[in-house]
């Protein structure tokens, strides 16, 4: 079926090419003028009508060169084809050339990624690690000074108790001591 189409094509493109009868292409450009409306009976009239044409036409030509001309056609057009076929397979490779090309490198930079998210992964471990022994010195740093400081206090109160209890004796003293001098110029002087 394919082949009697095509084999139509060409034919009709071949009668077309060598037609030379002037009735035929007066009637054609009649026919083809524009007209503001044709009707449908004209239509299939005119279809039947170079229908009939070509079919004698046909009966008309010669076999073998009618033949000829569908090979040379048919090669022509399985040379396209193979062209076209050659052009859609280089495509093809250069396409899967690209994207292997492009697949390469999103792996490379999908393993330069899963590298970096290991390293910053380690360094958070460390830098956690890191945090949680200086919040223990910290805590260990700030009991320290909580009990040095407590010491301390507790020395400043015990040396405040010294110092009054040195200050009241030093008091008693300088009192005991007036009274002797008192006493001492009193038995001095009768």
């Amino acid at each position: 079926m394919m082949e009697e189409i095509s084999i139509m094509v060409a034919y009709d493109a071949h009668v077309f090419s060598q037609l030379h009868d002037e009735d035929f292409l007066t009637s054609l450009v009649a026919i083809s003028k524009p007209r503001s409306m044709v009707p449908i009976k004209k239509l299939k009239k005119y279809e039947k009508e170079y229908q009939t044409m070509r079919e004698s036409q046909l009966q008309q030509e010669d076999p073998m060169d009618r033949y000829k001309r569908e090979n040379r056609r048919l090669q022509e057009a399985s040379m396209r084809l193979e062209q076209e076929n050659d052009d859609l397979a280089h495509e093809l490779v250069t396409s899967k050339i690209a994207l292997r090309n492009d697949l390469d490198q999103a792996e490379d930079k999908a393993d330069v990624l899963n590298k970096e998210l290991l390293l910053t992964k380690q360094r958070l471990v460390e830098t956690e690690d890191e945090k949680r022994k200086q919040e223990e010195e910290t805590a260990q740093l700030k009991e320290v000074f909580r009990k040095q400081l407590e010491k301390a206090e507790y020395e400043i109160k015990k040396t405040t108790a010294i110092i009054a209890e040195y200050k009241q004796i030093c008091s008693q003293l300088s009192t005991r001591l007036e009274k002797q001098q008192a006493a001492s110029k009193e038995e001095l002087e009768v």
